[in-house]
């Protein structure tokens, strides 16, 4: 029993197959015409149905003598109606291709990552040459993005690297600074307060005395560059430290006030020391532009740590403002890249820093990973 069943079912199979390749061999048929020839056929085929239904109708009711005023309208309604419905049905078929063609690029146009894929289907011939050369652009696209995005990346790479060295530097010549030229001109200080204590006349006294002060003078002028080139408190103590100390020597160089305010972090708190640096690098320009540009009178600070374990840094002030186009026109212009510094530095430990200026001041606001990702500096 079980051979005759797959007697009998076999060809079953093999006659649905065929149907249906039969089916997709006349629609491959039908799509390989042009749309001219396939709108030529509709009409035609329409023409044809209508002319014969019509005349069919005609000469039967002219036969059984109902042929009337009424029944010539009720043949014209039923011809228009006829024939809209198969010039319909025709047409949609005929235009498929373009319907198709359109929620491809809708796709596209939504970044869809494979819509190529679906124009690669569409067998068209009007539309055949157009897909492919859509295809070719869509590919290089592709190809492009993904060259432009590995070339941001090694510059990203570079420029950590640069800021890396430019750091290191900073910290190198800072400790020269510190270590040897400090302390030569703390013996010279010395020696000149000996010399002025055994000096024979009170002209001599008055001379090394200047001579004292104008060393003393170059020391403490000394000492402020290291700590502006890299403060030891910095990597002594921690960010929040150091950005005390940064608020005072703005506050006092300027004469404004500067109020530090912090959230859910502390001032014996550690961060990754790219993070700290880079922090301290956005207050430390921000501070130096407001006493630049903005002839403010107070200036707020805010440093919060947020629940989705990103810190926040937040700088106000009450200045002049400015507007950004003209300021990022004239920083190209002239080199002035302060604020390419603030968004790059912020952009490389995976953050974002937004500019806010306005006429009644200017807010930075910086959000960069407490776990940054990106080139370490």
């Amino acid at each position: 029993m079980q051979d005759t069943h797959s007697q009998f079912s076999a060809p079953a199979h093999h006659v649905a197959s065929f149907k249906k390749q039969a089916i997709s061999e006349k629609q491959s048929l039908w799509f390989q015409l042009s749309l001219l020839q396939r709108i030529l056929i509709s009409n035609l085929l329409i023409i044809s149905c209508s002319a014969i239904i019509g005349s069919w109708l005609t000469a039967q009711l002219a036969e059984a003598g109902g042929f009337n005023f009424v029944t010539f309208v009720i043949i014209i309604c039923c011809a228009t109606l006829l024939s809209g419905s198969i010039s319909y049905f025709m047409l949609k078929r005929a235009f498929r291709p373009f319907h198709e063609l359109q929620r491809a690029l809708t796709k596209i146009h939504a970044g869809y990552p494979r819509a190529h894929v679906a124009l690669s289907r569409i067998n068209d011939p009007d539309v055949r040459e157009f897909t492919g050369a859509l295809r070719q652009m869509l590919v290089r696209l592709e190809d492009n993005a993904r060259i432009i995005q590995e070339d941001q990346h090694q510059l990203q790479i570079m420029t950590g690297r640069v800021i890396t060295a430019q750091e290191n530097e900073r910290k190198r010549i800072a400790r020269e600074l510190h270590d040897e030229a400090s302390q030569s001109l703390t013996a010279i200080i010395m020696g000149l307060d000996a010399a002025r204590h055994q000096a024979h006349d009170e002209q001599q006294e008055t001379r090394l005395g200047t001579l004292r002060d104008m060393a003393t003078a170059t020391l403490d002028e000394l000492r402020k560059l290291a700590l502006d080139l890299r403060p030891t408190m910095l990597d002594d103590l921690g960010l929040v430290p150091a950005v005390r100390w940064l608020s005072r020597s703005a506050a006092e160089r300027a004469n404004f006030e500067v109020k530090l305010e912090l959230h859910r972090i502390g001032d014996t708190d550690r961060l990754p020391p790219e993070l700290e640096t880079c922090l301290f690098r956005i207050t430390q320009e921000s501070l130096t532009n407001i006493i630049k540009h903005a002839q403010a009178t107070k200036v707020e600070i805010r440093m919060s740590r947020l629940p989705n374990d990103n810190i926040k840094l937040e700088i106000r002030d009450n200045g002049k403002g400015f507007n950004m186009t003209q300021a990022r026109h004239k920083a190209i212009c002239e080199g002035h890249l302060g604020l390419f510094d603030i968004e790059e530095r912020a952009g490389l430990l995976g953050g974002k820093a937004n500019i806010l200026p306005s006429e009644g001041g200017t807010a930075i606001q910086v959000v960069v990973p407490l776990k940054p990702h990106g080139c370490p500096f």
